[in-house]
């Protein structure tokens, strides 16, 4: 992951210091998210904390999938095929979703080992 983040900082035009002192920067926030959970956590429902990083995780991964999704849709319109994609990107969604339902609707009585 730190890798990754180090490389695109690197293409964005910063110098090996630069991305090296950003990168780490990035890195040390995450103590200051287990701080914030732990005062969070001792203040509040754990379902509420989980409610809400559920909902950035999704947020994020929607604002990033969807743009990439028009994108595939207008590359495979030019080419006179739409209706393939589009059953795709729909059924890949749903199944997220229902996946997700099932989990939660049956997340009680899951046992893992």
């Amino acid at each position: 992951h730190e890798l990754g983040d180090f490389v695109i900082l690197l293409n964005a035009g910063m110098s090996i210091q630069q991305a090296l002192f950003f990168n780490f920067l990035s890195a040390c926030c995450c103590y200051l998210g287990l701080a914030f959970g732990i005062l969070a956590g001792s203040h509040f429902s754990a379902n509420w904390i989980f409610a809400l990083a559920g909902g950035m995780f999704l947020y994020i991964s929607l604002a990033d999938m969807f743009p990439e999704m028009n994108e595939v849709c207008q590359e495979d319109e030019r080419k006179g095929s739409i209706l393939i994609p589009f059953v795709i990107q729909n059924l890949g969604l749903l199944t997220g979703f229902t996946i997700m339902v099932v989990l939660t609707m049956y997340s009680g009585q899951i046992q893992i080992g």
